[in-house]
């Protein structure tokens, strides 16, 4: 007889990088050394060399592209296994930001398929946390152009057209490709992204100077991804709304991602969607339980979890009051949540 799918939960990832903080083992629940700069975790990853390990169940110490590699469809949906093959198509991190992260820009699926036989990098942040000075850097303050832009580069003065964010608790930025963009100051960030690790920096804040800190850059890859217009943040910017309201907070060919406030047990049907389902806890927790077998699966803030599509259909709760999950997949860009409100 065969076993049944069940949601998934991975183990997260830790990668150490420069601008790195100690918040997700002290905060967010990972099983990381408290005294170690981590920077990111990977929650969850479908590359095949560097793939999230499922935890708990039958399939417990699998990588998550082996097991797509077997169940297909049943994992991510018909569609999305006819486009994607054996990879899962999002990849999603915590980012623990202290010092600034570099102004980085990524390509699109075109350049990145040319140059590095891979997919471009459209992702998104979903502000978990943010001090008082965090920063975000979003696109330039006004239009710019090649050459004022290699010449700021070179004079370290890049800072002073970049558009600049305050972020708060609960904010969501849309980052396309083509966009140059950073972060520093005190910032918890939940990424969603393309499955990519494709990344062009273009200024380390001075830190591409110092051999002690000097990374590799890659300005001339940049110069023709870019976009050189000023910013216009549009519908690429949701601000933090109100403890009690669910929203969506972007719906492309990518992904869409809905903040839901759980004030009561929804239900929730997998077929609906012809999608996996991913779920993290934004605020409080909660508890999933399927319709079919006897396990429950709690959710706290910060974990991720992945229901697959071949799933029978669950309850989605909160366990306290005030608890906002997000839920992200890849769909039809006709379709609407009946409990979104507009």
């Amino acid at each position: 007889m065969k076993k049944a799918i069940y949601p998934f939960k991975f183990i997260p990832q830790p990668k150490e990088r420069v601008w790195g903080g100690h918040r997700l083992a002290a905060q967010f629940h990972k099983p990381f050394d408290a005294e170690k700069v981590i920077g990111e975790s990977w929650e969850i990853s479908g590359f095949e060399d560097d793939s999230s390990v499922i935890a708990g169940g039958w399939l417990d110490g699998n990588p998550l592209f082996d097991v797509i590699e077997t169940y297909m469809d049943e994992i991510v949906g018909d569609d999305n296994y006819k486009r994607f093959g054996d990879e899962f198509p999002i990849l999603v991190k915590l980012l623990d930001i202290n010092d600034r992260l570099s102004v980085q820009v990524h390509p699109d699926d075109d350049t990145a398929f040319d140059r590095h036989n891979s997919y471009g990098k459209n992702e998104a942040w979903y502000v978990l946390e943010a001090d008082p000075d965090a920063r975000i850097y979003m696109g330039f303050n006004k239009d710019m152009d090649v050459p004022e832009f290699l010449d700021r580069c070179a004079k370290g003065t890049l800072e002073e057209v970049l558009n600049v964010v305050t972020p708060h608790k609960g904010d969501f930025f849309f980052i396309e490709a083509g966009t140059v963009h950073s972060a520093g100051g005190g910032l918890v960030i939940a990424e969603i992204q393309q499955l990519s690790d494709v990344t062009y920096r273009i200024y380390d804040w001075g830190r591409e100077h110092n051999p002690a800190t000097a990374r590799q850059m890659h300005v001339d890859q940049a110069l023709s991804c870019i976009n050189y217009r000023k910013y216009d943040s549009g519908s690429l910017f949701v601000p933090a709304g109100m403890s009690g309201t669910s929203k969506q907070l972007v719906s492309n060919k990518y992904f869409t991602a809905n903040e839901l406030a759980l004030t009561a047990p929804l239900r929730v049907w997998p077929d609906r969607y012809e999608s996996f389902i991913l779920y993290t806890c934004l605020e409080g927790e909660a508890l999933l339980t399927p319709s079919e077998g006897s396990e429950r699966y709690p959710l706290l803030r910060g974990e991720w979890v992945l229901i697959p599509a071949a799933m029978p259909d669950f309850m989605l709760a909160p366990v306290v009051p005030g608890t906002h999950v997000m839920e992200v997949y890849i769909g039809r860009q006709e379709e609407k949540d009946d409990y979104i409100k507009e």
